[in-house]
């Protein structure tokens, strides 16, 4: 084979070559967060990142520390006075869930979110909750437990899909 015949060969291929690596370029842009469910939103304005399951961020909980998390889970309690705190549950991890602004901020969790599925924007930690405080909650909490100790999540706003 000349040359001429190896640099028509060569120039040929350019074409492919070409649409194969902006096809691979452009199915890596696209691969991301997907977009957010719809659903009530209260705080916040949620920002579009991955969605992590509780269970996932659980299992390695040092891994999420001092990161703003978008994590998924489903309410099993919520405060029955001001709507300040929540409980989440996702296979079996549990977490608090409070807003950054305290009790008696802007923001409720809504009594009505027991049972569905949220995402919640905010960072997560560990947390030890004294005897008194415990107390407290579980005047609030229609007579369910809380936990002393466990994780909690400083949440900036959540999503309750489906609302």
């Amino acid at each position: 084979m000349n040359s001429i015949t190896t640099s028509r060969s060569a120039t040929r291929r350019l074409p492919l070559l070409a649409s194969a690596a902006l096809a691979l370029i452009v199915s890596a842009c696209s691969s991301g967060p997907r977009p957010l469910p719809s659903g009530q939103h209260i705080g916040e304005p949620v920002a579009t990142r991955d969605v992590l399951p509780l269970a996932t961020v659980d299992a390695d909980p040092a891994k999420y520390f001092e990161q703003t998390l978008l994590v998924e889970a489903t309410v099993t309690n919520v405060c029955a006075k001001m709507g300040c705190w929540m409980q989440v549950e996702d296979q079996g991890h549990q977490a608090m869930v409070r807003w950054e602004a305290g009790c008696g901020g802007q923001y409720k969790f809504p009594t009505e979110a027991i049972g569905k599925r949220v995402l919640i924007q905010g960072s997560f930690y560990p947390k030890e909750i004294s005897e008194a405080d415990a107390q407290h909650l579980e005047s609030e909490s229609n007579g369910k437990p809380i936990a002393r100790v466990g994780y909690e999540m400083n949440a900036s706003g959540v999503i309750v899909v489906g609302s």
